[in-house]
C-alpha cells in the first residue's frame, strides 16, 4: 500500500516525538539519580565552647569531601549544610528546623548533650535521624527514637575514671566542679563519677558550679574549691574553662591532681592551659597513639586540610558519624529507611577498629585513660569496663 506524503510526515513526527519523550524522561531519571543527598551538621561554632563544634564540623567536612571524591554514594554526592547552634536552646531548635526545611535527610549533631536533648522532640516528630558524634548523656540511652550516636553513654567513662582515680592515683577526697551551660552532660558526669568513686571508698567533699562566660571569676572559684582541702579535683567543663581552673589552682600554689572530662580534650586546653595542665588525666573513646592505618591516614589528611592542630575526638567521631550514614545509604538508598538500616547493620568499621550501635542507637566501644604530657594528649592506660 502506498503511503502519502502527509502520512509520512505524521509518522516521522510521531517517531521524533517518542524519541524526544524517551530522551527527556531518561535525562530526568538520570538527573534524579545524581541529585545529592543533603545532610546537615549542627554544633556550636561560636562562643567559648566552639572548639568542640569546629573540630566536629571539620571531621564531617573531610568525610563528605572524601565520599564525593570517590564518586558519592551509588553515584549520588553528599551536600553538607552547616549550622551554628551557638550552644543556645532557641537557636538549636531554629537551625534544626531550617535543616529539615532545606531537605536534610539526616543531621550530624548536636555536639553537646544539652542541645541534643532540646532537639529530640522535633527530630522524632519529623522522623529525621540525628547522629551525634559526642553527646553522651545517660538519659539519652535505651530509647527507641531517632537519636543515634557513635560514642558510649557517660557512665562508661566515669566508671573507668573513678576507678583509675581511686586505685591508680590513690585519690580519696575529691572536689568537683562543673559548667551548667551543658548541664545534661556535666551534672550527670559528676553524679556518675561520685557514685562510683564513693562506692570504691572515696568521697566527693564539695561540688561547685558556674555558667561559662566572661564574667566568671576563676580565681575565686579555685580558692573555693581548695577550701574543701581535697587531694584531687574532678572537672566537667569545656576546654577553655578547664584551662582557667587549672591555671588558677596552680597559681594558688596547689599541685593536687586534676581529672578532666572528655569535653575538655581539645587543642584549646593545651593552648590556654600551658604548663598548668601538664599531667592532668581524663578518659576518652579513642587512642591518640593509635597506629591503625585508617587513623594515621585520617590524621595526615586532616592536618593537610585544616592546619597545624591535629584531629580531636570531636573530629574523629564526626568523621565516623558520616561514614555510618554512608554505609547505611550504600545498603539501602531510601533515606526513609536510614534509621532501620543503621540499626540492622549494628557493627561499623571506625578509624581505629570496629564499634557497635545497638537496637536503641547507642554505641559500644573501647575506653582509654589519657594524660597530658609535653603539651600533648597521650594514652596512659587502657581498660574496658
Amino acid at each position: 500500500m502506498e503511503i502519502s506524503p502527509t502520512q509520512w510526515k505524521k509518522r516521522v513526527l510521531l517517531v521524533v516525538t517518542i524519541c524526544c519523550a524517551a530522551f527527556f524522561f531518561a535525562g530526568t531519571i538520570g538527573a534524579a539519580d545524581k541529585n545529592p543527598y543533603r545532610i546537615g551538621f549542627v554544633g556550636g561554632l561560636t562562643g567559648r565552647s566552639s572548639d568542640l563544634g569546629i573540630q566536629g564540623r571539620n571531621g564531617v567536612m573531610l568525610a563528605v569531601e572524601e565520599i564525593n571524591e570517590q564518586g558519592g554514594i551509588n553515584g549520588r554526592p553528599l551536600q553538607l549544610i552547616t549550622k551554628d547552634d551557638r550552644q543556645d536552646p532557641q537557636t538549636a531548635l531554629k537551625v534544626d528546623q531550617e535543616l529539615i526545611d532545606e531537605g536534610a535527610i539526616a543531621i550530624i549533631g548536636h555536639m553537646t548533650s544539652a542541645m541534643t536533648e532540646i532537639a529530640l522532640p522535633l527530630i522524632n516528630e519529623r522522623k529525621i535521624p540525628m547522629i551525634s558524634p559526642t553527646a553522651s548523656a545517660n538519659k539519652l540511652t535505651g530509647i527507641d527514637d531517632y537519636f543515634l550516636r557513635v560514642v558510649n553513654a557517660n557512665n562508661h567513662l566515669t566508671n573507668l575514671g573513678a576507678s583509675y582515680a581511686f586505685e591508680e592515683m590513690k585519690l580519696r577526697r575529691v572536689a568537683a566542679v562543673y559548667d551548667l551551660s551543658n548541664r545534661a552532660y556535666s551534672e550527670e558526669f559528676i553524679a556518675n563519677f561520685k557514685s562510683e568513686f564513693e562506692r570504691l571508698g572515696g568521697k566527693v567533699v564539695s561540688t561547685d558550679t558556674f555558667t561559662t562566660g566572661p564574667d566568671v571569676s576563676f580565681k575565686n572559684l579555685a580558692q573555693k574549691i581548695l577550701q574543701a582541702d581535697p587531694d584531687g579535683i574532678i572537672t566537667a567543663t569545656g576546654a577553655l574553662d578547664t584551662a582557667m581552673i587549672c591555671q588558677h589552682v596552680r597559681m594558688a600554689g596547689s599541685k593536687i591532681p586534676i581529672f578532666m572530662s572528655g569535653w575538655a580534650q581539645t587543642p584549646d586546653l593545651l593552648r590556654h592551659g600551658g604548663p598548668a595542665v601538664e599531667g592532668i588525666v581524663g578518659t576518652m573513646y579513642h587512642d591518640l597513639d593509635s597506629t591503625a592505618k585508617p587513623y594515621v591516614a585520617f590524621k595526615q589528611k586532616f592536618q593537610a586540610r585544616f592546619g597545624r592542630d591535629g584531629p580531636t575526638f570531636a573530629a574523629i567521631f564526626g568523621y565516623e558519624a558520616v561514614m555510618v550514614l554512608k554505609d547505611a545509604l550504600s545498603r539501602d538508598p531510601d533515606p526513609k529507611q536510614l534509621k532501620e538500616t543503621i540499626l540492622k547493620q549494628k557493627t561499623f568499621q571506625g578509624l581505629q577498629g570496629a564499634f557497635e550501635i545497638d537496637a536503641y542507637g547507642d554505641a559500644k566501644r573501647q575506653a582509654y585513660v589519657v594524660v597530658i604530657r609535653d603539651n600533648q594528649f597521650s594514652v596512659r592506660d587502657l581498660r574496658d569496663q
